[in-house]
């Protein structure tokens, strides 16, 4: 077999290799940004509701103190009644009282309400921090598998990147750019299997003749259509081997 070709054909083989192993690192950030975004989702829900439980407490204090103002100014109205002269003084404290227990009732049941909902925020923090641990379990294994993998890949594509200088040293520099170059132009691919009288990559039909000569793979022929170098998969202990 035409030794460039054989080189050629290990060289495609390596850098298909190095495509993938580079798009998994490549995606190495952004998957360890998503990470972090689903701790972060549930920091933020945690704290989303230790928020609303302050801002409950705080509205209820708040509450309370109003009921408290009112609940004064009640005793203050009963104290007066008692040195008022005359009926109509009397009815004006009786409806200023009146008129604040009115408020007080409206107070309670706004409190009433406050109560309730702290009720449903404990069940919603203790979700919440259950969910946060979870995630932190989550992530804190998916990050380690992550990490693994991507140091794998990484020590695997610096192997593949030394076979690469290798293999380089190997093919004549002429042929070497020609297959960089239509490589860069189809696709990462410069080298295609012939099969049946077609070309794998393009689909183009070969002509017989060439075919023929394409089988024995003991030269560097181009694809008329796609130009890519064209090679027999089936036949690479082709008695026309050159040894």
């Amino acid at each position: 077999m035409n030794e460039d070709l054989k080189n050629l054909i290990r060289l495609q083989s390596v850098d298909a290799s190095i495509r993938e192993l580079q798009a998994h690192v490549d995606r190495f950030p952004s998957i360890s940004k998503a990470l972090d975004e689903k701790l972060s989702s549930a920091n933020s829900g945690l704290e989303n509701v230790r928020e609303r439980i302050k801002t409950n407490q705080t509205n209820k204090k708040k509450f309370e103190t109003e009921v408290g103002v009112l609940e004064a100014k009640i005793s203050k109205y009963r104290e007066q009644m008692l040195a008022v002269k005359t009926n109509n003084e009397y009815r004006a404290l009786q409806q200023e009282i009146e008129h604040a227990q009115s408020g007080i009732r409206k107070i309670e049941d706004d409190i009433l309400g406050l109560m309730m909902e702290a009720e449903t925020l404990q069940g919603d923090l203790k979700k919440a921090e259950v969910r946060l641990k979870e995630d932190q379990q989550t992530v804190s294994q998916e990050r380690k598998t992550l990490e693994a993998e991507n140091q794998k890949d990484k020590s695997t594509l610096d192997a593949y990147l030394k076979e690469r200088r290798d293999i380089e040293t190997s093919v004549s520099e002429d042929l070497l750019f020609r297959y960089e170059r239509i490589r860069k132009q189809r696709g990462g691919v410069g080298l295609s299997a012939a099969r049946d009288y077609v070309c794998d990559a393009c689909k183009v039909r070969i002509r017989p003749q060439v075919f023929q000569e394409i089988r024995k793979n003991d030269q560097i022929i181009h694809c008329d259509a796609c130009q890519r170098i064209l090679y027999d998969p089936e036949n690479f202990d082709h008695p026309f081997e050159v040894a």
